[in-house]
């Protein structure tokens, strides 16, 4: 049998001492590329194959084996070695010594599994295997195990042990990684689901709400009314459809989307101007809804509640910060204490919380403004638009 020592990190045969530098730079290569693989690997079945690939080689053993555990068993799911083991069978933890290893979180290393009681003999007979080594995946909470083999009676050197201990290592945090994400693709695929369902609820509602004006008001205003409850659905289309398809929107598409709804044909009672300035998704989602907010509270007490009432939104930066300017003009008359009944909770938890900025509303003389202020992730600033 060629042991450990006199061999090269390929398998190949080296005189003593001649190639000992060579071969402890290949088996350090192999041992790191083996690292960078696993790290990368992309589901249970690579992170297997990569073991399958190189852990033989990187100890010079005469077979590996890949185990994992099943509940109260050991899946021997692959194998590298000069005749079969136990690929695809599966035994109790307490009969098998990769059980053994798992249940006790240790390494073991056999020299002569003949003369070892935790060795059930009559599952090696028919094997070549005398002597092992068997590393446990994850030590705090083992999930597997690696073994090594060898056809004559051998102790595991240190080394050997360091580097399966290391690739074990590594094999757990790549496991880890697999499954969470597993975990996270299974998550996305549901709010994915979920975002669907809601959208199409949402579809729904408008159109009841659409049918039942239709049926409750008089023709010469439920034709209004479900004329702005269509804007309202083209502007949620068109919000859902740009974000689920771009990481970020305009300002200006933002704020013409929410403010179709209430705008006038051939008037120009709604204005909106400022730099060219994009949002990250999750930003734009938050002041979407401040400014659906706003609107809704004009339409209810605001400028919006009249034909003749005037909207000017306008934005500009400050430093690194975004400063968004609501101006209302020649609205009905608002009393001061009705500002704090404008959604005022929810406009500060939209601002404060998510968009971690400020907001600062007046009633001014010609109606009511309101300022907000955050500062912007990933801007990009152009010119007016």
């Amino acid at each position: 049998m060629m042991k450990f020592e006199d061999m090269d990190g390929a398998g190949r045969a080296g005189g003593e001492g001649v190639f000992a530098g060579e071969i402890q730079r290949e088996r350090t290569a192999l041992l790191i590329e083996a690292i960078e693989r696993l790290a990368g690997a992309g589901g249970m079945d690579d992170v297997v194959a990569i073991l399958r690939a190189t852990a033989r080689r990187l100890i010079g053993a005469d077979g590996i084996a890949v185990i994992l555990r099943e509940d109260e068993q050991c899946w021997y799911v692959e194998e590298d070695a000069m005749g079969p083991l136990w690929k695809g069978h599966k035994f109790p933890l307490a009969s098998c010594i990769s059980g053994w290893a798992m249940v006790h979180k240790e390494t073991v290393v056999i020299d002569d599994i003949r003369k070892d009681s935790r060795i059930p003999q009559e599952l090696y007979r028919d094997t070549f295997v005398r002597s092992l080594l068997m590393v446990p995946v994850r030590s705090a909470d083992p999930i597997g195990a690696i073994g090594a083999y060898w056809s004559d009676c051998y102790s595991a050197t240190r080394k050997q042990i360091d580097i399966l201990e290391r690739l074990a290592r590594a094999t757990a945090t790549a496991m880890e990684n697999v499954r969470l994400v597993a975990a996270l693709s299974k998550a996305l695929s549901e709010a994915e689901l979920a975002r669907d369902e809601l959208r199409h609820r949402v579809k729904n509602a408008f159109t009841a709400a659409q049918a039942l004006a239709t049926l409750t008001l008089p023709p010469e205003h439920h034709r209004a009314l479900n004329a702005r409850i269509a804007a309202l659905g083209r502007a949620h289309a068109l919000l859902d459809e740009r974000l689920a398809h771009q990481d970020s929107i305009t300002l200006a598409e933002l704020v013409a989307a929410e403010l179709a709804p209430y705008a006038s044909e051939g008037s120009d009672r709604l204005r909106f101007h400022g730099k060219k300035v994009r949002l990250a998704s999750a930003q734009a989602i938050a002041l979407g809804l401040v400014i659906n907010e706003l609107a809704t509270n004009a339409l209810k007490y605001g400028a919006l509640s009249r034909g003749s009432g005037r909207l000017d939104v306008q934005w500009h930066m400050s430093g690194q910060h975004l400063v968004v300017e609501w101006r209302e003009a020649d609205g009905p008359a608002v009393r001061a204490r009705a500002i704090e009944n404008f959604g005022s909770r929810l406009l500060r938890r939209l601002v404060e919380g998510q968009l971690k900025g400020s907001i600062r509303r007046e009633l001014c003389e010609k109606g009511v403004t309101c300022i907000i202020e955050f500062p912007l992730k990933c801007a990009a600033i152009g010119a007016a638009g």
